[in-house]
């Protein structure tokens, strides 16, 4: 068997095995990401919506990829109640709460498409923004969405993306990974009844780009301008880019 096609069947396998995770814990992903977190993860994604607005005037059109329950639509939202969003996930459970969400918000604004994130309907130039939580780093080809992502925006458009990253002081690092490691997969087998999922979690991490790799990529995709913004001392970090 030829090396594509072994890497073709892995890729598959890797899709699948991450949206049949992601459709168990789906119940309790808001929890579990606000234990995991402090309740810190809105302050995150309420950051990167404001950090894309200091990017640009008067949006009227927004994608959010990975939308998981959606907050950052929801943040979005509130920031610029006339926008439109179009909320992208492969994973129905998910969308489902996200749907339950902005209607017992009142929010009329967001719609919902089921979707595969690599492979999306949209046209060239078509959304003003376009933002990622925590779910870029999830998907198989990452380079493609990317690119995907480039040319769905118009012109001067703005993209976010806020995920996970590489603290910068080492011994910070050493904590942030022990905490990581050893208790959020506990966390997860106790809150949500999948110690595996939450187990992935921080397993995700050792494939994911140091912040300079992914400024460099999104900047080789085409953006004329990209710039991190590290959180927690690097625990997080939120990458803007400007087409």
């Amino acid at each position: 068997m030829s090396q594509t096609i072994k890497k073709a069947i892995t890729n598959n396998e890797k899709a699948l095995y991450v949206n049949r995770m992601f459709a168990e814990i789906a119940h309790k992903y808001d929890l579990l990401n606000n234990l995991m977190t402090l309740g810190l993860h809105s302050k995150w994604k309420e950051e990167a919506i404001d950090l894309v607005l200091k990017e640009i005037d008067c949006p009227k059109l927004a994608l959010d990829l990975c939308s998981g329950t959606g907050d950052l639509a929801v943040s979005l939202n509130s920031k610029i109640p006339q926008i439109k969003i179009t909320c992208v996930d492969n994973c129905p459970e998910m969308l489902e709460i996200a749907k339950n969400k902005t209607k017992n918000l009142k929010i009329k604004n967001i719609d919902f498409l089921e979707a595969d994130c690599e492979n999306l309907p949209f046209y060239s130039w078509s959304f003003d923004i376009v933002t990622v939580g925590f779910g870029l780093r999830n998907l198989v080809n990452k380079e493609k969405c990317l690119k995907n992502v480039f040319d769905f925006l118009k012109p001067g458009g703005v993209f976010a993306c806020v995920d996970l990253a590489y603290p910068v002081n080492s011994l910070w690092q050493r904590l942030y990974f022990f905490y990581f490691y050893n208790f959020v997969p506990k966390l997860g087998e106790l809150f949500a009844k999948n110690k595996e999922a939450y187990t992935y979690l921080p397993v995700s991490l050792k494939t994911w780009y140091r912040q300079e790799e992914l400024k460099k990529l999104i900047l080789q995709t085409g953006f004329k301008k990209c710039y991190f913004k590290n959180l927690l001392g690097g625990v997080i970090a939120i990458h803007v880019a400007v087409k």
